[in-house]
């Protein structure tokens, strides 16, 4: 489990260099990341939250970005990720959502980012656990980067037994994989919970 948990199998390196690829990779996932978006922008509605700076590390295609701008209108919000195709795509998505003037894209590495220290009110982070080569360090950053008081939510897929059958599942980690990871970062008090395919970590809420 630790060589797994240090180290995991990046299962489509393409979306950082194939812009037709990545068009194809948002294809298939736009609904279920439309999902947490919501899911993200209704528990930060619920928690009071009105305006104020959000970072999307690891937006992808921006789905989930997209949708907290549609629910705070008065939100800033910074999308980062290391796929140039992904980020263009993510572009002409806003464009086409009407928030392009809401949201400002990124290119950088969500281990290591280029922002002060205590920057953003809330910091969201979708399905990249699994995928990073050192998630303690994306945690450790997504800490340094949230406000004392902030709010912090991260989800990723869950492994379960039908892992054995879906690929993107294999890379994944189990809830209780997933509770050491963060267990070694430095990111503050939380609570854990899980779905049929994804487990959640929120802190701040």
């Amino acid at each position: 489990m630790e060589e797994k948990m240090e180290q995991a199998d990046l299962f489509h390196p393409r979306v950082f260099s194939d812009q037709e690829w990545a068009e194809s990779y948002y294809k298939r996932n736009a609904k279920n990341i439309e999902r947490v978006g919501k899911r993200f922008a209704r528990i930060l509605k619920d928690s009071g939250f009105k305006s104020g700076k959000i970072l999307d590390a690891g937006c992808g295609f921006g789905a989930v970005a997209i949708q907290l701008a549609k629910t705070f209108p008065d939100a800033e919000i910074i999308g980062t990720d290391l796929g140039e195709p992904l980020l263009n795509l993510a572009q002409s998505l806003t464009e086409q959502a009407g928030c392009a003037d809401q949201i400002t894209l990124v290119k950088g590495d969500v281990k290591e980012l280029d922002f002060e220290t205590d920057a953003f009110d809330v910091v969201v982070n979708t399905f990249m656990a699994h995928i990073v080569d050192d998630p303690v360090a994306m945690f450790n950053e997504i800490e340094r980067l949230a406000t004392p008081g902030g709010k912090i939510m991260i989800t990723d897929l869950r492994r379960i037994w039908l892992g054995l059958f879906v690929r993107k599942l294999k890379t994944a980690f189990t809830l209780e994989e997933a509770m050491t990871v963060v267990g070694k970062s430095e990111i503050r008090s939380g609570e854990y919970s899980k779905g049929p395919f994804w487990w959640d970590y929120m802190a701040g809420l």
